[in-house]
């Protein structure tokens, strides 16, 4: 149906945000382990740039024509969101590149020194203490130990 006043609809803000949620998206299937993983953080960063190619555009369109675009106020509102989702994208680029190495972390099946710890009732426990049998039952083959990575 079309508008009797002839404004015609500013789909550019529209586009933005779907571009900017994407950009966030990329972050999200980061750590679905897929093939292309290096590429994911430019790709993200791709699609922030062309969220905010749109909402430029769709802003320019909303505030420098109004007479011919509708929809002023809700290109504001969806640039605004828009733009918080660009910065959250930016912000997990830039904190992704200050995160160390795992280059000398150790893979799976690698051994490792003996090293120890303290269990919960605060005794030390050492790595040899937890794979050397026990009288009456065998050496138990593995332990399982995780590592986070993490910057603290």
């Amino acid at each position: 149906m079309p508008n009797p006043a002839g404004h015609r609809r500013n789909l550019a803000p529209w586009w933005g945000l779907l571009f900017a949620i994407g950009a966030i998206g990329c972050h999200g299937a980061f750590f679905l382990s897929s093939p292309l993983q290096g590429a994911l953080p430019w790709l993200s960063l791709s699609l922030a740039v062309l969220a905010l190619i749109f909402l430029v555009a769709g802003l320019w369109r909303a505030l420098g024509q109004p007479q011919v675009y509708r929809g002023k106020a809700l290109s504001v509102v969806l640039s605004v969101i828009a733009v918080l989702a660009i910065g959250l994208t930016a912000f997990a680029f830039v904190s992704a590149r200050k995160l160390p190495s795992s280059i000398a972390a150790p893979q799976v099946g690698q051994r490792i020194p003996d090293f120890s710890l303290s269990d919960t009732s605060g005794k030390r426990l050492s790595l040899g203490q937890l794979l050397a049998a026990s009288p009456g039952s065998p050496a138990p083959k593995a332990v399982l130990l995780i590592f986070y990575r993490g910057y603290w």
